[in-house]
């Protein structure tokens, strides 16, 4: 891996109800490295969109969240920084592209007055040229008739159409960090393939890390590096795409793999699922909180929560996993 933009260790995110305390992410460690592409996935419910949002600094606003650890990028701690400075990392070094397009635009403002202030935020161009640089990005995300979008407004476009808006956004800056929460959902196929193409190549040529949150064990497997799994806010398995798909070493993960459609071979009657749902996170169950879906579980699962240990290229949070410890 290369070296170490983005380091999360411990992060633990917290709802202050005043007699109570509601864990949305439990200890959360994870990694990025430069030029890297990591997945997080999960079921819906997992913590994913919490953890990318409160790296961003963005969860912290809420004065009933507690947040704690350490979110370290490129050396500095996150969580630290007075809000005036964190203001200035976001879109040009961090950029964020939101799961809600609808709700995340201002519904205010044209495309071209949003599209300009994340411009800005790298450099500054002449009316004219900022408008062939907008033309061009819009372009980039598949979006060719681009006087007509920066002419609209939010409501004017599809949803398809606005989250394109805030992807290009997001890119107008060239981050060196990019979280993307689940960017291409309301996509159809070709232009989400033209997406994920255009995140990769500029990992490729710019070196930009991203952090990438999906649902689709399809796409984790085709862009990233390294596979982050997430259950009821915290981190159970890590490891290189490869090896989780061919020796998924948490039931959960493999719960996950098998619940997809194969696409060859004689077509199954039903789908495997998992059994239940993620936990309420007001109550989370002791010990492994997977444990009550788990086909594998045992005393031991009930009573603690199990510590990570390493395996092949990654790490495992299971009493029981289904592929042994690395030596």
């Amino acid at each position: 891996m290369t070296d170490t933009l983005l380091r999360l260790n411990g992060v633990r995110v917290e709802l202050d109800r005043g007699s109570t305390t509601i864990p949305l992410v439990r200890e959360a460690t994870l990694e990025v490295g430069r030029g890297e592409i990591v997945c997080l996935v999960g079921e819906s419910g997992s913590g994913k969109s919490v953890t990318a949002r409160t790296i961003m600094g963005l969860t912290q606003l809420d004065a009933a969240m507690r947040v704690s650890g350490t979110a370290s990028f490129d050396g500095t701690d996150l969580f630290a920084l007075p809000p005036v400075q964190m203001r200035r990392l976001r879109g040009r070094e961090l950029a964020m592209v939101f799961q809600e397009p609808l709700s995340s635009l201002d519904p205010v403002f044209g495309v071209e007055f949003q599209l300009r202030e994340a411009l800005r935020r790298r450099e500054r161009l002449s009316r004219t040229a900022e408008r062939a640089r907008l033309r061009e990005c819009l372009a980039e995300v598949g979006i060719h008739d681009g006087d007509r979008v920066l002419r609209s407004h939010p409501h004017e476009l599809s949803g398809g159409m606005c989250q394109r808006v805030m992807i290009a956004m997001a890119l107008l800056a060239r981050p060196r960090l990019l979280i993307a929460d689940e960017p291409t959902t309301a996509l159809d196929v070709t232009i989400q393939a033209q997406i994920l193409e255009l995140i990769d190549r500029l990992r490729t040529e710019e070196g930009m890390a991203v952090l990438l949150v999906t649902h689709d064990m399809g796409v984790a497997a085709e862009l990233a590096d390294r596979i982050v799994v997430m259950y009821s806010g915290r981190v159970v398995e890590t490891a290189p795409p490869q090896e989780v798909l061919a020796h998924p070493a948490h039931p959960y993960t493999a719960g996950l793999l098998g619940s997809i459609p194969p696409m060859r071979g004689p077509r199954p009657q039903m789908l495997p699922t998992i059994g239940g749902s993620v936990p309420d996170p007001s109550r989370v169950p002791d010990g492994c909180a997977f444990h009550p879906r788990c086909p594998r579980a045992a005393a031991e699962c009930s009573e603690q929560s199990p510590a990570f240990v390493p395996l092949t290229g990654g790490a495992v949070a299971c009493w029981h996993p289904l592929v042994e410890e690395s030596v």
